[in-house]
């Protein structure tokens, strides 16, 4: 096909994207990672200021908007999701946050047609893919096509949106596939490290939420290295049941799961390790692929920016609650809010940032003061001594085979 050459112009914004992800909304409590909805509504409502007045405005919520994975189920996290485990979910989140869906009622009524609210799913909101959960949503915003779903990704123009957990390759699922059968209902299609942490890490958070916050986990786990300890034992107990093993061999027999792969998304978890491989895949796509200038990501709660010419890769930061500690883990100190703006004409990026913002306080009691308040429960928890040095010689003999 002949092509004719021109010089790209941009020209004058038309429309605004504000892009949002990992914001967690939990079902309330001090489990609940983000507790200010409030907050939240009030900066989504700056942007029905009269200086936006002459653009489109598209909220984008890039996934982990709702901690549905976190969020339990009659006092249980069950890993078969139906469709009315799912509403049920996010009925307890969304009763939660009211201010959230007010303020997203609010935008759409009063931006009309020059307004869209968009969903992508994230490995902790992949209940959104269930059609009653999206009614959930809808009822609570607009029950028309200015709320979208996603799935994966999408695009608009020359943007390509994506939470980044399919590019983590313990969290990716089926693109194609988002359910399965089993006895008969359809279950939600869950990642076998969503399934792990289901059982061995999620059952702990009445004990370790506030610590699952703490950065940097390194020394988090340092300072309290009873929490590894236990983490790591209560994976050595699930890895030796013979039927997990055999679940999974069968489920997905090009990808054998062993022992070294569970205890890192066991340590993945508690360590939160920003670098998951998916940098080198941003880079290799904006460096590889010409069809888009923008590509937004979330996931690993690290704002981030790369470019190669005149492409550029935006990583929001995680809007949940996180903390960093100093060296003696006695003082925590909020972690600002990070989300983006990009300023499109038609197609075009005109220009893309990030919104950097304090976090506001969490609600009184619904943190430790001390990091160290969990040691007496953690300790409850842990095996009698020689148990744990027998278990600890059997981890490395496993260890040793897996090399």
């Amino acid at each position: 096909m002949h092509r004719t050459p021109r010089v790209r112009s941009r020209g004058r914004p038309d429309r605004l994207v504000v892009v949002l992800s990992d914001i967690e909304m939990g079902a309330g409590g001090a489990l609940d990672d983000f507790p200010n909805s409030p907050w939240l509504g009030d900066v989504l409502r700056r942007y029905l200021d009269p200086r936006y007045d002459d653009v489109a405005l598209d909220l984008v919520f890039n996934g982990d908007t709702f901690d549905l994975l976190k969020t339990s189920h009659k006092d249980t996290w069950p890993h078969h999701v139906t469709s009315d485990v799912a509403v049920a979910k996010m009925s307890r989140v969304a009763a939660a946050h009211p201010a959230f869906f007010a303020a997203l009622r609010e935008v759409l009524a009063r931006r009309g047609s020059r307004a869209a609210v968009h969903f992508v799913a994230g490995n902790h909101d992949l209940d959104l893919f269930f059609p009653e959960v999206q009614e959930v949503v809808r009822g609570l915003t607009a029950k028309d096509e200015r709320v979208r779903f996603h799935g994966h990704q999408f695009e608009l123009g020359r943007a390509f949106f994506e939470h980044g957990s399919q590019l983590d390759p313990l969290f990716r699922v089926e693109v194609d596939q988002p359910f399965l059968e089993h006895k008969g209902e359809k279950i939600l299609n869950l990642a076998w490290a969503s399934v792990a942490l289901l059982d061995v890490v999620i059952p702990l958070q009445p004990l370790l939420h506030h610590h699952d916050r703490l950065k940097p986990k390194k020394l988090v786990l340092e300072l309290v290295p009873e929490v590894k300890e236990l983490l790591t034992s209560l994976a050595w107990s699930y890895w030796t049941r013979d039927w997990w093993r055999d679940y999974f061999g069968a489920k997905n027999p090009v990808k054998r799961v062993n022992w070294t792969m569970l205890k890192e998304v066991v340590w993945r978890f508690a360590a939160m390790d920003v670098e998951v491989g998916t940098q080198a895949d941003f880079q290799r796509m904006m460096t590889e692929d010409d069809r888009y200038d923008l590509r937004m990501v979330g996931h690993v709660h690290e704002p981030g920016w790369w470019s190669f010419s005149g492409r550029r890769v935006l990583r929001t930061g995680a809007l949940r609650d996180e903390f960093v500690i100093d060296a003696d883990g006695l003082v925590q100190t909020p972690v600002n809010k990070t989300w983006a703006e990009v300023w499109m004409s038609g197609d075009e990026v005109v220009r893309a940032y990030l919104v950097d913002e304090p976090s506001p306080l969490r609600p009184p009691g619904t943190m430790p003061l001390s990091i160290f308040d969990v040691i007496p429960g953690v300790r409850a928890l842990l095996r009698p001594d020689a148990a744990r040095l027998e278990e600890i010689s059997a981890q490395e003999e496993q260890e040793r085979k897996e090399k």
